[in-house]
C-alpha cells in the first residue's frame, strides 16, 4: 500500500493579499473571481470596484492601501 503524502496548505490568492481582504471587507459582495485575477494590484483592485461605486480609482485605491501616520496626525483609539 502506497502513503499519499499529507496535504499542503495552500493558500489562496485572496488570502494572501493585504489588498484583497480589505476590499471584501468594504465591499463583500465583489466577484471572487475576478478579484483573484486582479493579483496583489491595489490599482487593478480599484478598477473592478469603481464599476461599483461612485468612488474614483484613486480614493479607492487610497483606500485599500495603507498609509502611515505622520508625526503631526494622533493615533485614535476608540476602545
Amino acid at each position: 500500500m502506497i502513503n499519499s503524502a499529507p496535504p499542503t496548505q495552500r493558500t489562496s490568492a485572496i488570502d494572501a493579499c493585504v489588498f484583497m481582504q480589505r476590499a471584501l471587507l468594504m465591499w463583500p459582495r465583489l466577484d471572487r473571481q475576478k478579484l483573484a485575477r486582479c493579483g496583489c494590484d491595489p490599482r487593478r483592485i480599484a478598477r473592478l470596484v469603481a464599476r461599483r461605486t461612485n468612488l474614483s480609482i484613486e480614493s479607492i485605491a487610497a483606500i485599500l492601501e495603507p498609509r502611515e501616520l505622520a508625526d503631526r496626525e494622533p493615533p485614535f483609539f476608540f476602545g
